[in-house]
Formats: structure tokens, C-alpha cells, sequence
């Protein structure tokens, strides 16, 4: 990290030291050593790629203390409900979603190997983190890959202020050849609820237009922002598109809430409540890219494709024109070099929570 301003707000943590100790506090409270791993590895991509809002920030308050309460089982009880040759249906049992996630798009891998194009779901699941990591797992089967979830209500619908949906993130990955594969990772909400949480952490304020407050009026202070909803993609009303955002997190909802049999809608929790377990879906979907043309062809058009918005002009006062995936990648690059910036509040909070685990905090800094 190359601004001195940012060290006495963030710490430094190398990517192993960062995954090894947050599959020791998953262990410690009860999850399998594989799953562990799947989580802690999850997670650290999400600090890795710059998204600190679903990386170890969130260790404890999602996982560790659900975990604890019993309102999510250390040790699910993981069943496939239903399964063709292109198509897969798995039960997490309340688990962590992050396992029974990879598990099912590793399937539907599997499956588009065979039959060149598959999907899958999951219900009665949890938060399971970032969704392009998942997406992403299809980029090295020269795959396009998909992901997405529902989530705790956050959000509300085009001019209504309840919440109705939550930030229900839709994530692709496309393979590229020499340029940074083309991931698109995005919540339908103008802004996911860890960024609120983020700009709380930091007291900034919020940008116009990304939340109303609790009576529907717009805000930008974070804390009634908590207490009030996300507004969709494109903000309040139609003028600027809101209901697009609006019509997209309802698909979410759809593909991976009703499509799979879990919960949707109205039975999906609500924040600031008492954590109901088991009630988020997944949807994963998978496709060969050489079942449309040769995969060497379309890696090179591929390069051109994004060369070509890279290099175009850039608007005034702006330094470039990036593409989807592009800063994520960078940031990895970075962060694998100088060391993963972990908020100082978040760090202190880490400490103190290996503390009442009786673990050591013996997270490597750089």
C-alpha cells in the first residue's frame, strides 16, 4: 500500500496468512476442515479483489456468531433433491453457503463438459460471499460462466419503500486470451448492504441516490440508510432507470428462489431481526464456448473486444477506460504483492474474536 494516510487505517496481511486463519476460527467452531477452507478461500479472494464488504469483515458477524447461536449448522446435512444430465438441485441443510456453492457449480462444470451447457441450484442455504468467485470457476474449462443469489431483504422495488428484495447480485465470467478474462459481478441494488456497512466503518457519507431512509426519503448518511432500504439499480422511480434494476433483482429472485424451490419473496428474512436459517438460494449455470466456435478464435476476438473499449477516449478529468473484472484483477495483482489491506476496526475485531475463541491472532503482516 503506497499511501502513508492509509496505514494507520488499514493493516497488511499476506493471502495464506489471511485463509489460514480464518479456516482455524471456522474449525474452532465446529465446520469441517474442507469446508473450512472452501470459506476461507472465498473470502480471501473477495479482500484480494478490493471487495472488503463480503471478505474477512464479515467472518464473524455472518458466519462465526451464527455458527454459535445455532442458527446455522457447522455440519450440514447436504442433499442433492434433484438431478438430470444438465441440471442439479442441492439442499445446504442451513449450512454456510459457500461449500455447498462451489460444490454445485463444480457439477454443473462437470455436466457442461458433457453435454456443453448446464445450470444448478441450491436452497436452504446462507450468505456464500462474493458471486463472480463462482462464476469464475468456469473460466479454466474455457466456459462462460454464471452466478447469482437472493439475499436478506435490503432493497425496495420501484416506488415502493418496504423492502421487498434483496441486493441479489448477478455475476458472468468470460474467458479472454491475453487480456484479463471479462468478470461482471454486480448487485441489483444501487450498491450491496456491506457497502453502507463500510461507509458506517469509515463515517463518510453516502453518494445521492443509493438509499432511502425508513419513512422513503433519499439519504446519504449511512446509519438511517441501515435503518431505511437500497434502491435499485438506477436509483429511485424510472427516470434514470430504477426499474430496470428493479426488473433485474426480481429475476434473481425468481431464478434462484423459485426456480429451486426455496424461499422467495416474502419469506425471505429481513435485517436488523432475529437470523432465520436456511432461507437463501443459488443459481449457477455453465456453458462451453467451443460449442458456438473454436475457443482459440474467440479468445482473440475476445482480446480485441476488450483492447478496443480499453483504448477508447476517455472522458474529461477521467485517466481510463476500464472493462468488467479489469480493477478486481488489478487489485489481486497488487494485493499479492504489497500485502491484503484489512481495515484497522475489522483487524481489532479479528483480534478480539480469537481472543474469546482462545486462538491465537497470529495473522502474518507484511
Amino acid at each position: 500500500m503506497t499511501d502513508p494516510a492509509l496505514a494507520t487505517e488499514y493493516r497488511l496481511t499476506t493471502e495464506e496468512g489471511l485463509k489460514r486463519f480464518i479456516a482455524r476460527v471456522l474449525e474452532k467452531v465446529g465446520v469441517a476442515a474442507p469446508d473450512a477452507h472452501v470459506v476461507a478461500d472465498v473470502l480471501a479472494a473477495s479482500d484480494l479483489r478490493g471487495i472488503e464488504s463480503h471478505g474477512v469483515a464479515r467472518l464473524e458477524s455472518y458466519y462465526v456468531s451464527r455458527i454459535k447461536s445455532g442458527k446455522m449448522e457447522a455440519k450440514p446435512d447436504v442433499t442433492v433433491r434433484r438431478e438430470t444430465p444438465t441440471s442439479i438441485v442441492l439442499d445446504a441443510g442451513n449450512g454456510l453457503g459457500h461449500p455447498v456453492s462451489k460444490r454445485a457449480m463444480l457439477a454443473v462444470i462437470e455436466k457442461a463438459k458433457e453435454r456443453g451447457a448446464a445450470f444448478g441450484a441450491v436452497r436452504n442455504s446462507n450468505h456464500y460471499g462474493i458471486a463472480g468467485y463462482y462464476a469464475m470457476l468456469a473460466l479454466e474449462h474455457d466456459m462462460i460462466g454464471i452466478a447469482s443469489t437472493n439475499t436478506v431483504r435490503y432493497g425496495a422495488p420501484t416506488f415502493g419503500k418496504g423492502l421487498m428484495l434483496g441486493t441479489n447480485p448477478l455475476a458472468f465470467a468470460i474467458p479472454a486470451g491475453k487480456e484479463p478474462a471479462f468478470v461482471l459481478d454486480f448487485a441489483t441494488t444501487t450498491v450491496p448492504r456491506g457497502k453502507l456497512e463500510v461507509y458506517q466503518r469509515k463515517e463518510k457519507p453516502l453518494n445521492p441516490g443509493w438509499a432511502i431512509d425508513a419513512e422513503g426519503h433519499p439519504t446519504t448518511s449511512a446509519p438511517e440508510a441501515l435503518k431505511g432500504a437500497l434502491l435499485p439499480l438506477g436509483g429511485f422511480g424510472i427516470d434514470n432507470g430504477g426499474h430496470k434494476g428493479y426488473g433485474l433483482g426480481l429475476l434473481v429472485d425468481i431464478i434462484c428462489g423459485v426456480l429451486s424451490g426455496g424461499a422467495f419473496g416474502n419469506e425471505l428474512p429481513l435485517p436488523n431481526q432475529p437470523a432465520e436459517p436456511g432461507k437463501i438460494s443459488h443459481f449457477f449455470g455453465a456453458f462451453r464456448v467451443d460449442g458456438f466456435r473454436d475457443v482459440t478464435d474467440f479468445k482473440r476476438d475476445m482480446d480485441e473486444e476488450l483492447r478496443a473499449f480499453k483504448s477508447s477516449e476517455h472522458a474529461p478529468g477521467a485517466e481510463r477506460v476500464y472493462v468488467a473484472g479489469e480493477i478486481e484483477h488489478e487489485k489481486t495483482l497488487a494485493h499479492r504483492r504489497d500485502g491484503i489491506p484489512v481495515h484497522a476496526k475489522v483487524w481489532n475485531g479479528l483480534e478480539k474474536m480469537a481472543g474469546e475463541l482462545g486462538l491465537p491472532f497470529d495473522i502474518e503482516r507484511t
